[in-house]
């Protein structure tokens, strides 16, 4: 069923007619608050706010039509638009490098020279926002549907964000349906780029999104959110935001039948299905009289055959051919043929190498160079860490220890920042943390009151034993 058969009447819409039927004060389908925090929508908005801040890495979200990536996208941008600059370029518009370069113009403004190359422009745009992020707010590139731009030109863009300062050039969020990350290098894609991909919802989470809705807009759960109604839900709405919307109102004014009855109807009639069971009756009783024919002919057949006389061979044995098998062989014959004299030191020798060959010790790969942190009386190592008890504030994570120093330097004598290095991916992934709290509560409400001198607004409340 379209959406233009669900929502699209006369009447301006399907809501009327639930209004009328269910008492709704407000359309629960429109409602874009409260933030639906499950189906790990909340762990990539938190991951969202984390890296755009202090990160050192591009943002890649995917997921399929609807999956709610521009509603994460949006509520990134009101929650963190006092501490961060957001840019939005027009994807749509995105054609080629001189229209790239040109919209960077416009955000740089005189930061970068007009008349230079596009591919040029890119590079000197990110070293502008890296000297304009010392001075002030981080900017942050947000490119939604990037999936329609050309690959050339997404990596250009992160290749001029890689040849900065990626600590405090401007952040890159790109987002887009699924398979947008086959657009990048492999290289880039492990290293450089943190990829959030967005499951579609299950049953329970899209009964968690709907009831507080409904409940707001004056429905009863008990029969917009019912068991045959939920199942419904799940099943046309494939789990995304975007089929949600368009199949709820029909389910629940039953203008879509259920999935017993469509199955049930879906079935042909038993009258069509007549002449193929007539072939294959027809079939199983000629394959039955080829099989008879066939023993019939394989027992009378049995009889003809007549035995097989038995045939006696000698086998003699011996180094001459012409003697005879009751002959006896002399002495010598059965010994094994001696080696000369002379080969016996070679032999010896031959063998005296290859067991100093196989005893030969393997060289020990050198061992790695330890790793020697820039702030010694800040860090910690990995394993210390994870012995601590209670919970933290996890401030800034990155690959690069240059990421961490930028806000150590803000409070360099603090004693509740300490940072560490555990690994990522195969590299090396660095983790500043502030103070220990008894308990998640604690570390939450302590959350609130980190100096202001940081300039980090919501930290990420992690337990020390998840390290």
């Amino acid at each position: 069923m379209t959406q233009d058969n669900l929502n699209a009447i006369d009447s301006g819409g399907l809501f009327p007619r639930l209004q009328q039927r269910y008492g709704l004060r407000d359309n629960p389908l429109e409602m874009e608050t409260p933030f639906f925090p499950d189906a790990m929508r909340h762990h990539a908005l938190e991951s969202l706010r984390h890296l755009c801040g202090f990160g050192d890495m591009a943002l890649l979200v995917t997921g399929a039509p609807g999956a709610g990536k521009t509603r994460i996208l949006t509520e990134l941008v009101r929650s963190e638009s006092a501490r961060l600059d957001f840019h939005r370029i027009p994807t749509a518009a995105l054609t080629s490098a001189q229209a790239l370069a040109r919209d960077l113009r416009k955000i740089a403004r005189s930061g970068v020279p007009a008349d230079s190359e596009p591919r040029e422009l890119v590079y000197q745009f990110f070293r502008w926002s890296q000297a304009r992020a010392q001075r002030g707010q981080r900017l942050v590139l947000i490119l939604d549907d990037a999936d329609r731009v050309a690959p050339e030109l997404l990596n250009l863009l992160l290749s001029g964000f890689l040849a900065a300062d990626r600590s405090l050039a401007a952040a890159l969020v790109f987002s887009g349906a699924e398979g947008l990350q086959d657009q990048f290098r492999a290289e880039d894609l492990a290293v450089h780029i943190h990829h959030i991909s967005l499951p579609p919802l299950s049953r329970n989470e899209i009964f968690a999104f709907l009831e507080p809705r409904v409940h707001r807009a004056g429905g009863r759960k008990e029969e917009l959110l019912s068991s045959s109604r939920l199942k419904q839900l799940h099943a046309l709405s494939q789990g995304s935001f975007g089929r949600l919307k368009r199949v709820a109102p029909g389910i629940w004014l039953d203008m879509v039948a259920p999935q017993s009855r469509a199955a049930a109807r879906s079935w042909p009639p038993l009258a069509s299905l007549r002449w193929p069971a007539l072939a294959l009756v027809i079939l199983l009783v000629s394959w039955w009289f080829v099989a008879r024919q066939y023993d019939e002919s394989v027992a009378g057949s049995g009889g003809l055959e007549t035995p097989k006389e038995t045939v006696r061979r000698s086998i003699t044995i011996g180094p001459e051919a012409a003697r005879d098998a009751g002959e006896a062989l002399p002495a010598d014959a059965l010994r094994p043929p001696e080696l000369p004299r002379q080969q016996e030191p070679e032999n010896l020798a031959l063998t005296d190498v290859s067991a100093a060959a196989e005893t030969e010790p393997e060289p020990e790969p050198e061992p790695e160079p330890a790793f020697t942190p820039a702030r010694p009386k800040n860090f910690v190592p990995l394993a210390q860490l994870q012995q601590r008890e209670g919970w933290t504030l996890q401030l800034v994570a990155g690959h690069q220890e240059r990421t961490i120093l930028n806000v150590l330097d803000r409070q360099p004598d603090n004693p509740n920042l300490s940072y560490t290095l555990g690994e990522r991916q195969g590299q090396p992934w660095f983790m500043l943390v502030y103070g220990e709290y008894p308990g998640r509560e604690s570390a939450r409400e302590a959350s609130g009151r980190l100096p202001s001198a940081l300039g980090i607004a919501e930290p990420w409340v992690r337990s020390f034993e998840s390290y």
